[in-house]
């Protein structure tokens, strides 16, 4: 993964897609740029007991935090509720319960001192932006051109997105890759450190939101990966001599192509919606949104910076224009490591260089419609 940010490439198609969205901007009455807060995007289209729990959880962590003073806090933090996995009409319940994993490290949301000074609303978002667990998933490549299949996990994820056998609890789940739960251990452990990074940025002159920012932008890098790298694993899976599961497909085995395509549009399905979502929020704040790339900057604009409607337009011309837009082709994340420098210095430098820090990638292909079982609106 690129540790330095690489230089936008504009293109025709980004030129095409940029006269396109601004027709579409005049014509639809030139709707006004809404701020966006990232805890209620987070939010939409989960299933109605994990909101409700959610909401439970944070009617107590709020006014805890915002108390100030030293102090651990000693009540619970994480949501696990529901075998449904969204509010989509017609959803099926899979055969495993999944919760809601924190993009902030559970460690620095107890300690209250982290949280000195902070509003009301934006403890609230800290607290809300979560992730499906189902829908963190990563590829784990061969240790050697010579492993034999079953010799190690090619597919892993967030307890229990990913299974060796269809049943419910954390029993059987592949989280090869995960970490131990410590700081840089692994891929939530990087995940934190990117985060505490931002945090600490004693400069920044809004420490809340970056560390909030900076969890979802974390996330999307470490913790689930795109299709183009996902596809990767299939041949690996298919030669696997056991069952793999998902939560996100159910009883069907990930070994079956058709399943594993399934699995893989779900993933990119969210991890595409929360780059919509997180660049709404870049987008709508004055020293971020120059980090925002050039195709979801485009639709954002053209859509009064309403993240879901952008999405389902860009989704729209990338199945049925005659000339699509731009797509983010990268095997691999092509973000920069998040580790090295707090989003406030990449958004400084981006100003003053006029190059784009890649705190986030542009959009990548989208399936024809939202899977089943992915988030609904």
């Amino acid at each position: 993964m690129p540790s330095h940010p690489a230089k936008d490439k504009l293109t025709l198609r980004h030129a095409f897609t940029s006269v396109r969205n601004s027709v579409r901007f005049y014509v639809s009455g030139g709707p006004p740029k809404q701020k966006q807060r990232l805890g209620r995007l987070a939010r939409k289209g989960l299933n109605p007991a994990l909101r409700t729990e959610l909401k439970q959880l944070r009617s107590q962590w709020v006014p805890w935090a915002r108390q100030g003073g030293g102090g651990q806090y000693q009540r619970k933090i994480r949501v696990k509720t529901s075998n449904v996995l969204t509010n989509r009409p017609g959803a099926v319940a899979s055969f495993v319960g999944i919760g809601l994993d924190e993009n902030i490290a559970t460690r620095i949301l107890k300690v209250r001192t982290n949280w000195a000074g902070i509003g009301r609303r934006k403890a609230k978002d800290i607290f809300n932006t979560r992730s499906r667990t189902a829908d963190l998933v990563w590829y784990n490549p061969p240790p050697n051109p010579a492993a034999a299949p079953g010799s190690w996990e090619p597919i892993a994820g967030h307890t229990p997105s990913i299974k060796s056998a269809a049943i419910g609890g954390t029993a059987a789940a592949i989280t090869v890759g995960h970490g131990n739960g410590r700081p840089g251990s692994g891929r939530d452990g990087t995940r934190e450190l990117a985060v505490d990074r931002s945090r600490q940025d004693a400069t920044s002159p809004t420490p809340f939101l970056d560390t909030l920012v900076m969890g979802s932008l974390a996330t999307i890098k470490y913790m689930a990966e795109p299709s183009t790298r996902l596809a990767l694993a299939k041949p690996h899976v298919q030669a696997l001599p056991g069952p793999r599961f998902a939560a996100l497909t159910g009883n069907n085995d990930l070994r079956q192509p058709a399943t594993f395509d399934s699995m893989v549009e779900h993933v990119q399905e969210e991890r595409e919606r929360k780059k919509w979502e997180v660049g709404s929020v870049m987008h709508g704040n004055d020293r971020l949104k120059g980090m925002v790339p050039p195709t979801i900057r485009s639709y954002l604009d053209a859509h009064g910076n309403q993240p879901h409607t952008a999405m389902e337009a860009f989704r729209h011309d990338l199945h049925n224009a005659w000339i699509k837009p731009s797509v983010n082709t990268s095997p691999e994340s092509d973000t920069r490591d998040l580790t090295t420098k707090s989003l406030h210095h990449m958004a400084t430098k981006t100003t003053t260089t006029g190059r784009r820090q890649r705190s986030l990638s542009d959009a990548r292909t989208l399936p024809v419609v939202a899977p089943p079982n992915s988030r609904g609106h």
